[in-house]
């Protein structure tokens, strides 16, 4: 009988190798759907969806609240800058 093994690995974007936003990770890995975090959090789904591919930076108080939802610090949730 053959075992599968289970392989571990850092979700990333395939177009440009970045990695994905650690809140896309957690959801990830804990079966969490947009709707629901955004219910968790107090808005709507597409507004998540923004934040994990950097398209908009939540408030302070919402980068908090999904913090502290997921376990993530919150200087996460800033667009991260090109390297030069």
């Amino acid at each position: 009988m053959k075992k599968s093994l289970a392989v571990k690995f850092t979700l990333c974007d395939i177009r440009g190798m970045e990695q994905v936003h650690p809140l896309r990770q957690w959801r990830s890995r804990t079966d969490q759907t947009l709707a629901e975090v955004a219910r968790a959090v107090g808005v709507v789904p597409s507004y998540i969806s923004d934040i994990e591919r950097y398209e908009k930076q939540p408030s302070l108080a919402l980068a908090a609240k999904l913090g502290e939802l997921a376990g993530i610090p919150i200087d996460e949730f800033v667009k991260r800058e090109a390297a030069q």
